[in-house]
C-alpha cells in the first residue's frame, strides 16, 4: 500500500521537477516565446495548488483511497495529452488537467501513508513522505534533461503514464481505505472561492515582478484575490459543512505548525533559486558542475529523513525539528560569505549541512501536522500539508528573485541583473541568503516553543481534542492504530 500510495506523491513530485528544464527545448520546437512556455508549468502549479484543499476535504467526505485512484487516472490522462498535444494552447490545457490529477495523489498521499502505520510510528511513515519528495527533486532534473536529450520533450510527458497506470490497478487491491465523515456535505462554493484566490495569488507571486506590480492586470488580480478571499472567510463561518472548519485554527500546534512549514519553505525555494546562479555565475562551474552539486541537498535530506521521523516519534516533534532549522539556517548564513575567489569544494559541506536540515526537520513538523487534527480530518491535514510546500516554493521564489534584483541593481547602480559585476552579485546573493536563514530563524523560535502547546483545544465541535506534552493528540494511543472513527 505504502509503495502505491508513495509512487502517486513521487511521479507528482517527479513530473513538476523535470518540466521545468526542458521548457527552453520546448520553446525553440514549437517556435514559441519562453515567456509564453512558462505557462505549461505555471498553469500546472496554478491549478495543483487551487485544488488541494478541496480534494483533501472532499477526501475525508468520500474516502481518501477513491480519490488517490481517481488521481492517478486524471495525472495518467493528462500525461498522454500532454504527449500527444498538436500545440502549445493545447499542451496548456493538458497541463491543468493533470495538475488536477496531481492535486489529488498530492492531498491524500500524508493521510494514506499516516494511515498504514500505528501511531507511535508516525513520524518515521512521514520521514518516509519526506524522502519520496526528495528523491522526486533529486532525480527529476536529471531524468527530465536525459529524456529531453536522447527522445525528445514529448517523452517526459509520457514517462509518468504507463507508472501511474500501475498504480491505478495495483491500489484498487492494496491500498486500504483510511475512514471518513459520513452525513456532512461537500462544500462546492466554499471549493470555488479557494481556488478564485489562490489561483490569482500563485500567478501574482510568479509573474507579478516580470510585469511589474502597478500594471492593471497584476492591479486587477490582486483585487480578485482580497475579494475572493473575504467572500471564502465569509463563507466559512456562515455554511455548516465548509470545505475549511476554520476551528481547526484553533489548534495552536496545528496552526503554530503549518506556519512554520511555510517559512520554511519559502526559505528553502529561496536556496533552490539562488544557488544554482551562485553557482555558475559567481564561481563560474558548469551547468552539469552545478547540477551534481545542488543534487547533494536532496542526498541529504534523503539520509536523515527517517531519522527525524524516528526521533519525534521517541521525543517528540520539538527538539528533531529546532535543530534541523537551525542547521537549515546556518547552512544559508555561510552561503552569504561566498566570494568569485571560494573553492567550490568549500560548497559542497554547506549543500550537506542544508540537506541534512532539511531531513531532520521536514518528518517531525509533518508529523505534527497529520497529528494534530482528528483521525476524520487526515486528508484537510494532508492538503495542508502538501498545499504549504508548493506555495510557499511558489512564494519563495518570488520574493527571494525580487530581493536580489533589487539590491543588484542597486549595487550595480543601472544596468540588467545579468550583466552586474560579481560585487553588485555578491551583495545580492548575500541579502538572499542572509533573508532565508532570518526567516529559518524565526521558525527555529516558533519550533522551540510548540512542545509547551498542553492545553485541552477543540479543533472540531463534534470532536474534542487534547494534546500530549509532545504535541500530539490523546486519544490516538501510542502503542496501537488510531482509531477509525468518522
Amino acid at each position: 500500500m505504502v509503495l502505491v500510495v508513495g509512487t502517486g506523491v513521487f511521479i507528482a513530485t517527479l513530473d513538476a521537477s523535470s518540466v521545468n528544464i526542458s521548457l527552453p527545448r520546448i520553446a525553440k520546437s514549437i517556435d514559441a516565446d519562453l515567456l509564453a512556455v512558462q505557462w505549461i508549468a505555471l498553469a500546472y502549479l496554478i491549478g495543483m495548488n487551487g485544488l488541494m484543499l478541496p480534494f483533501g476535504r472532499l477526501s475525508d467526505l468520500v474516502g481518501r483511497k477513491r480519490i488517490s485512484l481517481t488521481g492517478f487516472a486524471f495525472f495518467g490522462i493528462g500525461g498522454l495529452l500532454s504527449f500527444l498535444s498538436p500545440g502549445l494552447g493545447y499542451l496548456i490545457a493538458a497541463r491543468i488537467f493533470q495538475s488536477i490529477g496531481a492535486a489529488m495523489l498530492q492531498s491524500t498521499g500524508a493521510g494514506l501513508i499516516v494511515g498504514a502505520f500505528p501511531a507511535r510510528e508516525r513520524g518515521r511513515a512521514m520521514g518516509l513522505n519526506g524522502s519520496i519528495v526528495s528523491v522526486g527533486l533529486l532525480v527529476g532534473p536529471v531524468v527530465g534533461g536525459l529524456v529531453t536529450d536522447t527522445l525528445g520533450w514529448r517523452y517526459i510527458f509520457i514517462l509518468p503514464v504507463p507508472i501511474a497506470l500501475l498504480a491505478l490497478i495495483a491500489g484498487s487491491f492494496l491500498v486500504r481505505e483510511t475512514g471518513r465523515i459520513r452525513n456532512e456535505r461537500f462544500d462546492t462554493l466554499g471549493a470555488i472561492l479557494v481556488m478564485l484566490w489562490i489561483a490569482p495569488l500563485v500567478y501574482l507571486l510568479n509573474q507579478g515582478n516580470d510585469q511589474g506590480w502597478d500594471s492593471p492586470l497584476i492591479l486587477s488580480l490582486t483585487a480578485v484575490v482580497i475579494a475572493a478571499f473575504a467572500a471564502f472567510i465569509f463563507s466559512q463561518v456562515r455554511i455548516r459543512h465548509p470545505i475549511v472548519s476554520l476551528s481547526i485554527f484553533r489548534v495552536r500546534l496545528f496552526s503554530l505548525s503549518v506556519l512554520i512549514a511555510i517559512l520554511t519553505f519559502i526559505a528553502i525555494a529561496g536556496s533552490i533559486l539562488l544557488t544554482p546562479f551562485l553557482l555558475q555565475d559567481l564561481l563560474g562551474l558548469t551547468v552539469a558542475e552545478s547540477g551534481f552539486m545542488m543534487s547533494l541537498i536532496p542526498v541529504g535530506s534523503i539520509s536523515l529523513a527517517m531519522v527525524g521521523g524516528a526521533l519525534a516519534d521517541r521525543y517528540g516533534p520539538r527538539i528533531p525539528a529546532t535543530i534541523g532549522l537551525l542547521m537549515m539556517a546556518t547552512a544559508m548564513a555561510s552561503f552569504a560569505f561566498i566570494e568569485p575567489d571560494t573553492s567550490f569544494t568549500s560548497i559542497i559541506p554547506r549543500l550537506l549541512l542544508l540537506g541534512f536540515g532539511q531531513g531532520l526537520f521536514m518528518s517531525p513538523n509533518s508529523s505534527s501536522i497529520m497529528g494534530s487534527l482528528p483521525r476524520s480530518k487526515l486528508g484537510l491535514a494532508g492538503g495542508f500539508l502538501a498545499w504549504s510546500r508548493t506555495f510557499a516554493f511558489a512564494s519563495g521564489q518570488a520574493i527571494w528573485g525580487a530581493v536580489f534584483a533589487t539590491v543588484v541593481l542597486i549595487a550595480a547602480g543601472a544596468g540588467t541583473v545579468l550583466d552586474a559585476p560579481p560585487a553588485a552579485l555578491q551583495s545580492g546573493f548575500a541579502a538572499g541568503y542572509f533573508g532565508c536563514a532570518g526567516a529559518l530563524l524565526v521558525a527555529a523560535v516558533l519550533a522551540s516553543a510548540r512542545g509547551r502547546v498542553t492545553a485541552p483545544v477543540e479543533a472540531d465541535p463534534a470532536a474534542p481534542i487534547t494534546l500530549r506534552e509532545d504535541g500530539y493528540i490523546l486519544g490516538w494511543p501510542a502503542r496501537s492504530d488510531p482509531p477509525s472513527g468518522s
